[in-house]
């Protein structure tokens, strides 16, 4: 994920053969990675709000006023003429910004876009959430080509540099690792949610065959996703979303092998008892054998136990659902405040 790597402190030389030369070279210098600075906070803000659970199309205005910003640190440096004939610290910043200006021009307008309809299906989740890693790495790429030309324009210009982590390095890494650890993990919980839902509304379409069917597939992906989590350490000893989206993908399991079946089961009786109302009902009265009545009301003694199994059931479905979903939401929640620094 995109990152400022170093902090360039500029250092005058003791050599006295530059005397004149390092307090220009060093202004030159010191002009560019301001701006870069700028444009740091502002894609640190952006990050950082995302992050914490700001849809991107809610922080459009972000964006532009970071593109706005892109565009004028690249007027800046249009405007600004080569040092003493030697225009590559110039250029260096130039491409970057020009990459820059891209990927939030561009790649992320693709990516607020995907937004609106990644939670349609787990291939849509998954292209959308590695699309912001690729225009992180982009972006990555892009700012590693700067740093040998600064190194290179400071040597020849007699400035000594000391590079250190400033703290808007650090929260910028640090929101890029967080990101990059989190989205594995939500996908293992969007992949086993989703499936959920599919069965879910099967159920209410109360098809059976498609129900079952989906059934198995969720028991196939809470197992494939708990095994997942087992390879999976705690950020920084912060072990709780992983114990967060186990306990959804255990619910999962449960509910797919113990409480669906029994869901099936009433499907199946509830549309046994309707052919054999229908057929009850449309013989007529006096012509109704005693039998018919008896079969009747057995009938619907097994229904109304079924209906009775089934809510229970569901009851229980319904509030073990919640219960993990909520503590999944407040967990990811208590994570990202922990981890994702404000800027």
């Amino acid at each position: 994920m995109y990152k400022l790597a170093i902090t360039i402190v500029l250092m005058l030389s003791a050599s006295g053969l530059f005397a004149q030369t390092p307090d220009v070279a060093v202004e030159y210098m010191d002009y560019l990675s301001s701006r870069e600075t700028e444009l740091s906070k502002k894609y640190l803000s952006y990050m950082s709000e995302v992050a914490h659970g700001n849809r991107a199309r809610k922080m459009e205005k972000r964006r532009q006023e970071l593109i706005t910003e892109i565009k004028k640190s690249l007027g800046d440096a249009n405007r600004l003429k080569p040092f003493k004939g030697d225009a590559s610290l110039r250029d260096a910043y130039k491409n970057y910004w020009d990459i820059l200006l891209k990927v939030f021009n561009e790649d992320y307008h693709k990516i607020v876009n995907m937004e609106e309809i990644a939670e349609q299906s787990y291939d849509k989740m998954e292209a959308y959430l590695l699309a912001q890693e690729k225009a992180g790495d982009v972006l990555d790429q892009a700012q590693e080509q700067v740093y040998p030309v600064v190194r290179s324009f400071a040597a020849k210009n007699n400035i000594k540099l000391i590079e250190t982590d400033s703290r808007m390095s650090k929260q910028l890494r640090q929101v890029g690792l967080v990101n990059e650890y989190y989205h594995k993990l939500y996908l293992i919980f969007f992949k086993s949610i989703k499936q959920e839902a599919y069965m879910m509304d099967a159920f209410a379409r109360k098809d059976i065959n498609s129900m079952e069917q989906n059934r198995i597939t969720l028991i196939k992906f809470a197992e494939e996703g708990l095994a997942k989590l087992d390879t999976l350490k705690p950020f920084k000893g912060d072990g709780s979303v992983i114990t967060a989206c186990r306990k959804v993908l255990e619910f999962h399991k449960v509910e797919a092998e113990k409480h669906v079946p029994v869901q099936n089961e009433f499907l199946i009786k509830h549309a046994e008892f309707e052919k054999l109302r229908t057929a009850f009902e449309a013989k007529p009265a006096n012509k109704r054998t005693q039998t018919d009545v008896d079969n009747y009301n057995k009938a619907v003694n097994d229904i109304n136990q079924a209906l009775t199994t089934s809510n229970k059931s569901l009851e229980t479905l319904n509030g073990s659902r919640t219960k993990v979903l909520d503590n999944w939401e407040s967990t990811v929640k208590r994570f990202m405040e922990h981890h994702v620094p404000r800027s």
